[in-house]
């Protein structure tokens, strides 16, 4: 596949770490306490003392350390505590803007020359609760989109995203809506949120892909979901999708028993080889809040190796669900 649109070549630099895997997200903060000149990091929402601590040794240690935490009234009382402690200790640290309903972004960016481009927020419990993927990436042109769009929102400025990357409230729906329609034999999509039902949107086209016979399934985490997941529900069942709701409500997730709080989407994993040929791990919930009001980043690969461990997640999570 040479791309999914115009602007999207989808990236091979991507390594793919699974959560919960035991190691409580030490990858990351490992990373964090790697960095030789920088690091830049925009979240959702931060309690993790250890990502915490790193980002402040970094900035005692003379490096150029910045970040944006989520401000909304959701986030923004979650959030205080780090931001009170990441300032103090000298690094650049802002509130998000009110441009975006939320900064739901998950992404740190460490010297320049790689990316986490994260389901995950920065919070203790999340590597240990909840079903996440955290794609490292290191392709340049991937990176330098990512470092733009922390730039432009750390400084409140406007940015129009024409990069690989899946940035809302940019383009990410017609990015995964044109993801979705390369499909010629099977797809996985997995999320926490599953609701957009706008015209043009995901769930439409979802069913489009049965429709023309491709075998979709989805997988939607417990969480309580809303009139217009119910309603995706419905139309995407009518169109011959299997959807299954599957694992513990959120805060009550396991290692062995995750909280589904991933967002990912594979494509074609039985043609050929049996290798997948596509996916998409980001930030971005499937609802139309997070696709059309949000800040979102999200990234489209093709790693063969890293698309099989999403895969194999998903079929997990999909085999313990309940059918809707």
């Amino acid at each position: 596949m040479s791309g999914v649109d115009a602007s999207t070549t989808p990236t091979t630099d991507v390594t793919v770490i699974v959560e919960p895997n035991g190691k409580s997200g030490r990858e990351l903060t490992d990373a964090i306490a790697a960095a030789k000149t920088s690091v830049y990091m925009t979240m959702y929402q931060i309690d993790d003392d250890d990502v915490i601590n790193a980002l402040v040794a970094q900035a005692k240690a003379g490096l150029d350390v910045q970040a944006i935490l989520d401000s909304s009234s959701t986030s923004m009382g979650w959030n205080t505590d780090a931001y009170n402690k990441l300032r103090t200790a000298g690094v650049n640290v802002v509130w998000s803007s009110s441009v975006f309903s939320f900064t739901h972004e998950k992404c740190v960016v460490i010297d320049g020359t790689s990316a986490w481009i994260m389901t995950m927020n920065a919070n203790s419990s999340s590597p240990d609760e909840n079903r996440e993927y955290l794609a490292l990436d290191t392709d340049t042109d991937d990176i330098a989109e990512a470092t733009a769009v922390f730039k432009a929102d750390h400084a409140m400025s406007p940015l129009s995203p024409a990069g690989p990357l899946v940035v809302a409230d940019s383009n990410a729906r017609p990015k995964l809506v044109a993801l979705i329609a390369t499909a010629t034999h099977d797809l996985d999509l997995e999320g926490e949120e599953v609701s957009d039902t706008n015209s043009g949107g995901v769930v439409q086209a979802l069913g489009v892909a049965a429709h023309r016979g491709v075998a979709v399934r989805v997988v939607i985490g417990n969480s309580g979901g809303s009139t217009s997941q119910t309603q995706a529900i419905t139309t995407l069942k009518q169109a011959g999708v299997k959807v299954v709701i599957t694992g513990p409500e959120s805060g009550d997730g396991t290692k062995t028993n995750p909280y589904i709080h991933a967002k990912a989407l594979v494509v074609d994993c039985q043609t050929g080889s049996g290798s997948c040929a596509s996916g998409f791990v980001g930030s971005e919930n499937f609802s139309a809040g997070s696709l059309g009001y949000n800040r979102e980043l999200g990234v489209i690969f093709t790693t063969a190796s890293e698309l099989a461990k999403v895969e194999s997640a998903i079929d997990t999570d999909f085999a313990n669900g309940t059918a809707q």
